[in-house]
This record gives structure tokens, sequence and C-alpha cells, in this order.
């Protein structure tokens, strides 16, 4: 590792407008990439296949990932800094997201799905204890922190919120159970 770690910027894209915000919001220091990945027509499957993409292609020593219609805080690339050199053993480290109400993820250090997503993910870029990202469901980012080769106990959870979520988490502003939300959605 590097004296200074740098950061690849993983953003899969749909062409949404706000991607412009998105990228605009990223703070990179030299050595760190931005890699925006865009599928015509686009996977279908929540960015997941650009994100496996991006993961592959990356090439410097910690991944990020960000939606196209999310924003970092200002000042998230220095936090982002000292979080990785507080980690000598190159942990993965999960900081905090936030959505427009104000719900804050994570509220327990428990890789659960909804308690975390893929914006407030920074994870060394040690391809051989990361497991691809689900292609199939929703809750990929769950499942993709879920299956690294990692230790949950070993996951660094800190408190810094990193990511301003673009739009509101509608299963939990509408109190849905999960079978209420893919009905609503169209899923069965």
């Amino acid at each position: 590792m590097k004296d200074r770690p740098t950061i690849s910027f993983i953003i899969p894209t749909i062409g949404r407008e706000s991607l412009k915000e998105t990228l605009a919001s990223i703070e990179t220091w030299p050595g760190d990439e931005v890699l925006v990945i865009h599928h015509t027509p686009p996977s279908g499957n929540w960015g997941n296949a650009e994100r496996q993409e991006g993961t592959d292609k990356a090439k410097c020593d910690y991944l990020a990932y960000m939606d196209d219609d999310d924003k970092y805080v200002s000042g998230h690339r220095a936090i982002m800094d000292q979080a990785t050199r507080e980690n000598p053993n190159d942990y993965p480290i999960l900081f905090k997201m936030k959505y427009p109400s104000g719900r804050i993820l994570w509220r327990k250090k428990w890789v659960k799905n909804g308690n975390v997503g893929a914006p407030m993910i920074l994870v060394p870029n040690k391809k051989n204890m990361l497991d691809g990202w689900d292609q199939k469901h929703s809750w990929a980012d769950f499942a993709f922190i879920n299956c690294w080769a990692w230790p949950a106990k070993k996951i660094i959870w800190r408190e810094e919120i990193i990511a301003l979520i673009g739009k509101e988490d509608e299963k939990y502003v509408n109190n849905l159970n999960f079978n209420d939300w893919k009905t609503l959605r169209g899923r069965k």
C-alpha cells in the first residue's frame, strides 16, 4: 500500500441528469480515478452489472461506490483518507449515509439488508477478498458486503456521514414490510 492510498470511485449510471451533480461532488486526489460505467441499454439490475465492471477495471488501492443520483458530502475524501490511515490491516470500511428525510444508515453495526448501502462502502481493492455484485436482486449491496472474505467482525464502522442519498427510501417512508414493498413495485 502506498503512503497515501488511492481510491477508485465507481459510478454506475443510466444517464440521469443528476450524474453531473454526482460527479461534481467527488473530490479526487492525485492517483485517484473516477469510473463511470454506462451500458446501453442499461443492465436493468439496479446498476450491479455496471458496479461489477467498475470493480473489475479499478486500479486504485480502495474502491468506493456511488449511485448516479447521490452525492458525497464536502470533505469526504479527507475523511476517507483518515479512515484508511487508521486502518493498517486494510479491512473494509463502512461510513454512514443520509436520506432526504434525515434517516441515517447504518443504525447498528450490523451487515443486514436495509442497514447498509453501496454509497457507504470503502473497501480495499483486493479482488481475492471480494465477491461479485449480485445481478438478480436489488439488495446486491448487502450481498456484496456479506460475501466478502473478511470476517464481518473485521469491518470498520465509521460514524461520519459521507453520502447524501438522492431519493427517499420509499419502503421506510411508507412504513412497508418487504412483501408490501415488492407488491407496490410490481414484483412478486
